[in-house]
């Protein structure tokens, strides 16, 4: 008697491709990909389309008239805005915004120095010799020293930075115009005109 069941073949190559053609599912082969690159430099800094263009040399800023900017501050300054990149016009903003600071800077120091001088006026007005009603006077005679022996420099130092009114400067320069004034007294019926020197007004005679 012979078996009615005969050992399969095994499978042909062509087997696989029967497969496909059936519509059986066939696994693709797996490839290596390339590791992603990261882009080039030139790619990171290019400038986008119709961007402002970092100029090869900036031109002069514009700052407030009366203001007046540190040379080699400012060659730093271009230096640096080089160096990130800063259009003009973005730098001339920053220069803007810098000259805004330095002048509100400047005018509160002013306004410091003139509250200091009308302070220094005051304590001279509630001195007790200096004061009251002998203030005008006091200060007519330490006028008249620094006339007498201060340059139009020094009367200038005094007036704009107020120092003029210190309490300490102004008594110095009251007892100097109060010396000066008694040498000019004619002193019991004598009618001698000599002046005193300047060693023996500021130090008296030996």
């Amino acid at each position: 008697m012979t078996d009615s069941t005969q050992a399969s073949a095994p499978e042909s190559p062509t087997s696989a491709a029967a497969d496909v053609q059936s519509g059986a599912p066939a696994v693709a082969p797996v490839t290596e990909q390339a590791p992603a690159t990261p882009e080039a430099p030139a790619a990171a800094t290019a400038e986008a389309p119709g961007q402002p263009a970092t100029p090869v040399e900036y031109t002069d800023f514009a700052v407030p008239e009366g203001l007046e900017m540190d040379a080699e501050v400012l060659t730093n300054f271009k230096g640096i805005a080089k160096e990130l990149g800063i259009t003009q016009e973005a730098a001339q903003k920053l220069i803007d915004l810098q000259a805004s600071l330095e002048t509100k800077r400047s005018a509160a120091a002013e306004q410091a120095q003139a509250e200091q001088a009308q302070q220094w006026a005051a304590q001279i007005k509630a001195d007790k010799e200096l004061g009251g009603e002998n203030y005008s006077k006091t200060v007519e005679t330490a006028i008249k020293a620094i006339e007498q022996y201060g340059s139009p420099e020094l009367r200038s130092l005094l007036n704009e930075t107020g120092i003029g009114n210190h309490p300490e400067l102004v008594k110095f320069c009251h007892r100097i115009g109060k010396a000066l004034s008694e040498d000019g007294l004619v002193m019991g019926g004598t009618q001698s005109t000599s002046r005193k020197s300047d060693a023996e007004v500021f130090y008296g005679a030996n």
